[in-house]
């Protein structure tokens, strides 16, 4: 059943990345599906610096706009958790029923939300859960992205090996493209021109034009693709190879790939540091995070999370005292 397969799809769901203060450091919030935690990673430090408890099996996470907000989705549970970044705790919890998987926030708020076994996407208040709009896609969807300006909406939809993309205020469905075998985890360039979709079965990545609405291009990647993330420069494209345990990383521009770098076992979530030159990559089987160097590929450091840490989402910091007094304790100690 594919209730069943969901606790071993779980993944790591890259959700659009709010803007980072110029010259700051960030944090990186990552989900831990075994273990259910959130840690908290200062990217100046590259230690862990919280952990916050929160319910079984988190799955998808997603940010607000302005950083201060998390969303965690739990699918065996149909709910939403809640997470204050500046307290770093818990603030409420969303029932929203079914199986909610991947989640992405746009700008005013409003939560997008992909159920895996009701092959729908929710339009869901951040405040109450309350459903506002809800609209069929493919079977079994996955990750969910939006578009930079918030207009338009993506999902991956796994079982039916095509991508979605619809209209984020009417929630129509305005395309439905065909990719590669079971796709599973997308991007967007930060010029917002290309779609990046990551397929684990064909071990490739799909690149689809966002203003023809078509595929464009197939790049090969390693074994089970599952984890996508551009450089917020758009020069870089980072491809997380589940089954071979390493990051590839390909220029934007001829999708050539010129650094591979070995992290943890089964990779999947990847987040970009503030400054475009640390990528941090959950490593679901090693319950730790690497931290990358994106030019070279090598692993700087490898960090140690929770069980099954699996999606993860940088944050940008300075919202409260807490990390005010974090960026000047690290002040010229930040590569």
């Amino acid at each position: 059943m594919r209730a069943r397969r969901l606790i071993v799809w779980l993944a790591a769901l890259l959700p659009a990345v709010p803007a980072l203060a110029a010259g700051n450091g960030a944090l990186v919030f990552v989900a831990n599906q075994d273990a259910a935690t959130v840690s908290v990673i200062d990217s100046g430090a590259d230690e862990v610096v919280a952990s916050i408890p929160v319910a079984f099996a988190p799955a998808g996470i997603a940010a607000d706009a302005s950083g201060k907000t998390l969303y965690v989705t739990h699918p065996e549970r149909g709910e939403i958790t809640v997470i204050d970044t500046d307290d770093r705790k818990v603030v409420r919890t969303l029932k929203i029923g079914g199986t909610p998987f991947g989640i992405a926030v746009s700008h005013d708020g409003t939560t997008f939300v992909s159920d895996w076994n009701q092959d729908t996407v929710t339009a869901a208040d951040p405040q109450s859960g309350k459903v506002l709009r809800r609209a069929a896609v493919g079977r079994a969807p996955a990750g969910v992205v939006t578009s930079p300006g918030g207009s338009l909406v993506f999902v991956a939809n796994r079982e039916s090996n095509t991508v979605s993309i619809l209209n984020a205020t009417t929630l129509n469905v305005v395309a439905t493209i065909p990719v590669g075998r079971a796709p599973f985890a997308l991007t967007v360039s930060p010029d917002g021109r290309r779609l990046y979709v990551a397929n684990v079965q064909s071990a490739n990545i799909s690149v689809i034009s966002i203003e023809t609405l078509k595929q464009v291009a197939t790049v090969p990647a390693g074994p089970m693709p599952y984890g996508l993330a551009t450089t917020r420069d758009g020069s870089r494209l980072l491809v997380a190879s589940q089954g071979a345990g390493t990051v590839s990383i390909l220029d934007s521009v001829d999708l050539r790939t010129i650094a591979t770098g070995k992290v943890g076992r089964f990779p999947e979530g990847v987040g970009i540091g503030p400054r475009d030159d640390k990528a941090y990559v959950a490593n679901w089987f090693s319950g730790d995070v690497s931290v990358l160097d994106v030019f070279t590929g090598k692993e700087i450091k490898r960090i140690r999370t929770g069980g099954g840490s699996r999606a993860l989402v940088v944050v940008a910091r300075g919202h409260g005292k807490e990390a005010a007094d974090s960026d000047a304790a690290t002040e010229g100690l930040q590569p």
